[in-house]
């Protein structure tokens, strides 16, 4: 695999276009700069497809290192850039407040119908990002600016790309939310998503339009900057993910109708990396397996991605244990576990000491018991599914297919399904940190949610759902969010069309604090259920703290006593327990309409999502930022009449 990158300064300033053209992983087909600073970055000895191109001692800051900052990150991991007598950009550097004015990389992705078999079997209309899943690793540093160029030829579809945690502070039209923040783009056109990396560590983009990113269209990203731990290799991102054969958007219709045992739609397989290894009939398993390679005596950074459509997974590696260093984009004070509960859009990034003999050991992604959903046999027995999925290698062990007796399950190893634990165990502690305001700025009684299920809807009453599905409310909210494509709310925050489920904040100070509940809160209909799940819960927009997660009920008056206010856990993305429930706040400093929703695919799908517009008057208005949002628009509209569009789901 050929990875190119090319540098242009012109008045301090520098752009970067990656390309490559092995798989179809960058466009080969677009312009590069003509200059004579070539760099070229090859695969790895064991095939590693998403191994990092950007050496971090290469990031560039024109402007800054004018003024004598230099890297400083070959020093000590924890820095990034240093000059004498001055304060350093490192680890501990309040990312919302101080951010490194680097350089513009920038990418083009195509959406298109894809032949895609990861573990040997052909999906049904596979979607993909410039034909391979998942899709291109998209690299930046910690302060440059984003740029990447997407063009639909997926003539089915509309498309967006979501960039999973990236706040998108003062760039909410750049988030990729078909009915939220834009139109869908196109068949036959483009959309360009430009952003600032103000945060830094690794996350993944994906389709934001319906089904599609079951369906393939899903990528790594990484920001290059500080860690809060030393280590010696980068191994690059572990996307986890279930994998189904069938479209998802039939495997839908068994969500919103009764499919006897498809309900809730049950996934084939599971694929690390775009890998997995096949069950042949005569129960022999391929041998297809996603595999890293380890040095002896050197610490290695893995950064685990759970990109699945309903699963969540208990991540270990045989023989060893891993050393914490942040949770989704938050650095936080290292720990060490043996294994990490990976909840669904959730992500770790770890390190690993290559301290055993010489050889290879599995990696295990256990389904979590009551978060995953696999088709099994009549003895409750995973028809195709293992957790030994993939493999880490030493550099000098045999060659073997894949591990021995040699790969031990570490001790400890559950299926239970419960995120890390910040109050219990005093995990995820950021090491930038926030002290959270113990009033909050909002009405919490206006601003608790039910995560709920309802069927044998009246489809006279709730028109367009006249089919079961799952939604987030409370005494102003009984309905399912439901988006209109071709009307995002970013266009006009201030309407309140049916099934929009919008909640407003003009506040600008403090938190907002959020309950999610998993039992009754408010009673909107008859037909409205509790069913004991539980719900990966993420927030577009800006990084939120726990304030609590609870398996009991919440108590308006008892649980508040629970709360933590001292630097608690910060991420985007949380687990709502099943049967309990989730606290949650954010500063409303990030105005524009934002999304929070259960990850889980077909409930997102069915209307369990929310629209928190905050500060709605300070959103730029049409003729001026938004002006790529109205054009999209009308390309999407004149396509929509020529080949109208049947939205099946909510559209997100």
């Amino acid at each position: 695999m050929g990875f190119f990158k090319t540098c242009l300064d012109f008045l301090g300033h520098a752009a970067l276009t990656p390309f490559s053209s092995f798989g179809g992983i960058f466009s080969s087909q677009q312009p590069l700069f003509t200059h004579t600073n070539i760099e070229t970055y090859g695969p790895s000895d064991f095939g590693d497809a998403y191994l990092p191109r950007i050496n971090p001692k290469d990031c560039r800051y024109p402007g800054l290192s004018r003024i004598g900052y230099r890297p400083c990150n070959g020093i000590s991991k924890t820095c990034w850039l240093r000059r004498k007598g001055y304060k350093d950009y490192d680890v501990t550097t309040d990312y919302e407040e101080t951010v490194p004015l680097g350089i513009t990389r920038e990418y083009w992705v195509t959406v298109d119908r894809a032949d895609l078999r990861p573990d040997g079997q052909r999906k049904i209309n596979g979607v993909a990002l410039n034909d391979t899943y998942p899709g291109p690793l998209i690299e930046a540093c910690w302060g440059d600016e984003i740029v990447v160029h997407v063009s639909n030829k997926y003539r089915d579809n509309g498309t967006t790309i979501h960039w999973h945690g990236i706040r998108q502070h003062h760039s909410n039209e750049m988030d990729g939310v078909n009915g939220v923040t834009q139109c869908p783009i196109a068949y036959g056109q483009s959309y360009t998503y430009r952003f600032r990396a103000t945060q830094y560590g690794h996350t993944w983009y994906h389709s934001h339009y319906s089904l599609q990113y079951p369906d393939g269209v899903a990528g790594p990203l990484i920001i290059h900057g500080p860690s809060s731990a030393e280590w010696d290799i980068d191994n690059g991102p572990i996307l986890v993910a279930d994998w189904l054969y069938n479209t998802s958007f039939a495997a839908f219709n068994c969500e919103a109708y009764d499919c006897g045992t498809e309900t809730p739609p049950k996934a084939d397989n599971i694929v690390v990396n775009g890998i997995g290894a096949f069950k042949q009939p005569n129960g022999q398993w391929t041998n297809n397996y996603f595999k890293t390679s380890f040095k002896s005596g050197k610490k290695h950074l893995l950064r685990l991605i759970n990109g699945s459509s309903s699963s969540s997974f208990v991540f270990s590696i045989d023989n060893h244990t891993m050393t914490v260093i942040a949770s989704d984009l938050v650095a936080i004070k290292p720990y060490t576990t043996g294994s990490l509960l990976l909840g669904i859009g959730q992500r770790y990034t770890v390190v690993v000491e290559a301290n055993q003999k010489p050889s290879l050991y599995w990696i295990r992604t256990t389904p979590a018991a009551g978060c995953s959903s696999f088709r099994k046999n009549q003895k409750g027995e995973f028809t195709q599914v293992k957790e030994t999925t993939s493999f880490i290698a030493y550099e000098g062990a045999p060659r073997l297919p894949y591990p021995d007796s040699t790969s031990v399950k570490n001790k400890g190893v559950t299926d239970t399904c419960i995120d890390e634990s910040h109050i219990s165990q005093n995990r995820l502690i950021p090491k930038v940190p926030w002290k959270v305001s113990t009033k909050p700025t909002n009405d919490v009684s206006r601003d608790s949610f039910t995560a709920g299920y309802e069927k044998n809807v009246n489809p006279d009453l709730y028109p367009p759902l006249p089919f079961k599905h799952w939604l987030l409310a409370n005494d102003s909210n009984s309905q399912p969010l439901w988006v209109n494509f071709s009307q995002p709310t970013i266009l006009d925050p201030f309407i309140n069309p049916p099934f929009s489920s919008i909640t407003r904040f003009e506040e600008s100070y403090g938190y907002i604090y959020l309950i999610v509940d998993g039992q009754f809160l408010f009673h909107p209909s008859p037909n409205f259920q509790n069913i004991s799940t539980g719900h990966p819960i993420h927030l577009h927009g800006s990084d939120f703290v726990i304030l609590n997660q609870d398996w009991n009920p919440y108590d308006p008056v008892n649980s508040p006593k629970d709360f933590k206010f001292d630097n608690p856990a910060r991420r985007d993305t949380a687990l709502l327990p099943s049967g309990g429930y989730l606290a949650l706040a954010f500063k409303p400093d990030n105005p524009g309409a934002w999304l929070m929703h259960c990850h889980i695919a077909w409930h997102a799908s069915s209307g369990l999502a929310l629209q928190l517009v905050v500060r709605p008057r300070e959103i730029p208005n049409v003729n001026g930022d938004l002006l790529p949002v109205f054009k999209g628009c009308e390309s999407w509209r004149k396509w929509d009449r020529e080949d109208p569009i049947v939205q099946t789901d909510s559209g997100i």
